[in-house]
């Protein structure tokens, strides 16, 4: 499935973890260990040729770690001076070829309280190329305790958010091409209703189209519960083989609603990853990468895979 990786590393804690979860990726093969060089807006002179080399031995450690789980590594180490991070990643990432770029939920730069850094965030919004972003559970204080990983098992159970439009469909086909679980839970929020006659007909309909999908995926060898849920105000309403499931509704129907639906449940049912197309429009009809899928790479507890539509 994913043969050939990019791993975009910074040295810090949480890109460190990613070697240690690369082994969990269905049909690794071959990894691009890549760390990209910025100038510090704030030095007055930079001599990127030490650094270079810097970096590189730094890169010996993480390379002889993924050698060990028999992987092939080719490092690479790139400067960015007058485009961003995010555009060398892309750049490399198309030159070498991958089928998937991994990338860690924390940057160097980070806010208090952002949950995804610039550098990934620039990368899930303007790349071409499937994206794997890991997530780790903190054992003690983020900043002078240890990480946990999710990555044990990480596709052993895969929330799967469907919005029914072709583009947002693309995790799940993935899933049905390669076969990367066996354990499915099928999802649909429904973010939109005049009243709650109208939510509850938009949810009876959720539930037979994701039924369907049910089907053909028993048909490829794949387990998979339903659920359809409201984001919408009024009272939280659940259907579906999943069971009832809990989730707090809002005002509006809006995408941060769908949103919260979609990462309260990941957190219910314990998921291993959420796996999701990129270019979804079923939520709302300005629903794009900067929003839905966005908001749950960011504001997720869980690794989230975002699989890039070709149609």
């Amino acid at each position: 499935m994913y043969e050939r990786i990019l791993i975009a590393t910074d040295f810090s804690k949480h890109a460190e973890k990613i070697i240690d979860c690369v082994g969990e990726v269905p049909g690794a093969k071959e990894v691009i260990l890549l760390h990209v060089l910025a100038k510090d807006p704030l030095a007055r002179v930079w001599s990127p040729g030490d650094e270079k080399k810097q970096a590189a031995q730094k890169m010996e450690v993480p390379k002889k770690a993924l050698e060990s789980l028999n992987l092939k590594v080719k490092v690479r180490v790139e400067i960015a001076e007058e485009t961003p991070e995010y555009q060398v990643i892309q750049h490399v990432a198309e030159e070498e070829a991958v089928s998937l770029v991994v990338m860690g939920a924390r940057g160097r730069g980070i806010w208090q309280g952002l949950l995804l850094g610039s550098v990934s965030s620039g990368y899930l919004r303007y790349g071409k190329r499937d994206l794997l972003i890991m997530r780790y559970k903190t054992i003690d204080d983020a900043d002078k305790g240890e990480l946990g990983k999710f990555c044990s098992r990480m596709f052993e159970k895969i929330l799967a958010p469907i919005d029914f439009s072709g583009p947002g469909n693309a995790a799940i086909e993935k899933i049905m091409e390669a076969k990367i679980t066996d354990n499915v839970l099928l999802l649909n929020v429904v973010a939109r209703g005049e009243n709650q006659a109208q939510v509850d007909a938009s949810l009876k309909d959720a539930e037979g189209k994701l039924e369907k999908m049910k089907v053909d995926l028993a048909k490829a060898g794949i387990n998979a519960r339903t659920i359809a849920i409201s984001a919408a105000a009024g009272e939280a309403r659940t259907y579906g083989s999943g069971g009832m499931v809990k989730v707090k509704t809002t005002p509006f129907a809006s995408v941060g609603g769908v949103v919260e639906g979609i990462v309260s449940l990941a957190e219910t049912e314990d998921v291993s990853l959420i796996a999701m197309g990129s270019h979804g429009k079923g939520w709302l009809d300005e629903a794009t990468i900067g929003s839905v899928v966005s908001d749950v790479a960011r504001m997720g507890l869980r690794p989230v895979l975002i699989v890039r539509s070709k149609k």
